[in-house]
């Protein structure tokens, strides 16, 4: 049985907890948060005690895990305060921090303390990402060309949340939305080789992007458009994949088609797991690789690599050229 806590009790904080009390082998004993209204829904919801000191909750209660479900500038000084309270087993969301720097040092501490540490990817754990996963290692879609992605919605009252303020967040829908993106395209098409962006920004009030569109190849050539906005009243969130033998395409809550060549028509691909559990089946894959019983999969070093192609992106949008009309 594992003692785990969450700090930050937001909506995500709520994502983990609920995961946890999904897992027999996980006894969930309580979160830290400084609002303390916060921490009472979290305790009225999901039981464990409240504390609005981090220090205070890991001497008390000792838990064998952590989620870290801070705001990103928050990430790094809670890893270290819980790795100097001897917690061994992080599970961080994304991204990994609001910079580069942040991260690799989260990397560093962890590993020179013995830690395992996961990034919270949690789309990697979608069912129709997996079965994807499983076709492209076995050469089922050949070799993959394209890559396209959307996470876009309308977000409402961003102005007024630290996903906004560039010094808590470390940018807009790029750091927000898009790290997501990224991770997938990593984990689908391969290592990241190059990477340009575009932004705007029409909301008033912001300081940070609320659309985005990034281009990345991949090193064995494969493209991927992914686009993010927090300003589309119309939605929308999906991805396509076309490689040599046939392309796929997942509408989010919707349908996963496969198209072959050999295929007259689409096929649609049953998902049996509700994606609203991706919380719950990332946190029992940590657990299963704490055991040993699978190779851990997002882990720390592969969070940094996001915030790495992230910072690419941001210095590419430094260094645009404008083409004279």
């Amino acid at each position: 049985m594992f003692k785990a806590a969450v700090i930050g009790a937001g909506w995500v904080g709520l994502a983990h907890a609920s995961g946890y009390q999904s897992i027999s082998e996980c006894s969930l004993v309580g979160c830290a948060d400084p609002v303390r209204s916060l921490g009472d829904r979290f305790i009225e919801k999901y039981g464990g005690n409240a504390y609005e000191s981090i220090n205070d909750l890991l001497e008390r209660e000792k838990p064998d895990i952590i989620s870290v479900c801070t705001p990103p500038s928050f990430h790094f000084p809670v890893v270290r305060t819980s790795l100097s309270h001897g917690v061994k087993y992080i599970v961080c969301e994304k991204p990994l921090a609001h910079n580069a720097v942040d991260a690799r040092k989260i990397v560093e501490e962890a590993k020179s303390s013995g830690a395992l540490l996961m990034t919270a990817f949690c789309h990697r754990f979608v069912e129709p990402v997996q079965k994807m996963k499983d076709m492209i290692d076995a050469g089922e879609l050949g070799e993959v060309v394209f890559f396209r992605n959307e996470f876009s919605s309308r977000f409402e009252g961003v102005q007024d949340r630290w996903f906004s303020q560039k010094e808590v967040s470390g940018g807009g829908t790029i750091m927000d939305t898009s790290v997501h993106s990224i991770d997938l395209f990593r984990f689908l098409c391969g290592e990241v080789k190059n990477v340009n962006a575009r932004v705007m920004t029409n909301l008033p009030g912001l300081k940070v992007e609320d659309s985005s569109c990034l281009l990345l190849q991949s090193e064995r050539g494969c493209i991927g458009i992914l686009e993010a906005s927090w300003n589309l009243p119309v939605g929308r969130a999906d991805w396509e994949i076309c490689g040599a033998k046939g392309r796929a395409h997942y509408e989010y809550w919707g349908a996963f088609r496969i198209r072959l060549e050999k295929d007259p028509e689409w096929r649609i691909i049953p998902v049996e797991r509700d994606i609203n559990r991706r919380f719950e089946d990332e946190l029992r894959h940590f657990i299963n690789a704490i055991r040993g019983e699978e190779k851990l999969g997002p882990d720390g070093e592969q969070g940094l690599r996001a915030n790495e192609v992230i910072e690419a992106a941001y210095q590419s949008v430094k260094q645009e050229k404008w083409i004279a009309v």
